[in-house]
């Protein structure tokens, strides 16, 4: 399954007192994180956004901290675009991406190519 078809949108961090807030920018190139449609539960309801949820990656290496929510993962982001992003380990870090609550997704991010 392509990225693309997950409906994903680049982020960028902004705290705003104790909450995460986060906005949708572009590029890459302004990104400090990712969100995309959970694609086990995009299968499950059909390849379609109605009851799916999102999944929402953040990047320690681009400056998000520690402490932001989502959490505990963090990745490193390389590529220009939706097309050829790889999700990869930040230092002491999982490579895979593992919900670990909800429906239990655990997969990876590579060239473009969401995969279990």
């Amino acid at each position: 399954m392509r990225l693309t078809d997950l409906n994903p949108q680049f982020l960028r961090y902004a705290p705003e007192g104790d909450k995460t807030i986060w906005r949708g920018v572009p590029t890459l190139a302004e990104a400090q994180g990712l969100s995309f449609l959970c694609p086990l539960c995009w299968r499950t309801n059909g390849n379609t956004s109605v009851g799916t949820h999102s999944i929402c990656c953040w990047s320690s290496s681009r400056g998000v901290p520690a402490d932001a929510t989502p959490g505990p993962g963090r990745w490193r982001m390389t590529g220009t675009g939706f097309d050829d992003l790889t999700l990869s380990e930040e230092i002491g870090k999982s490579r895979s991406i593992l919900l670990t609550t909800g429906c239990g997704w655990h997969g990876f991010i590579t060239a473009g190519e969401v995969h279990e």
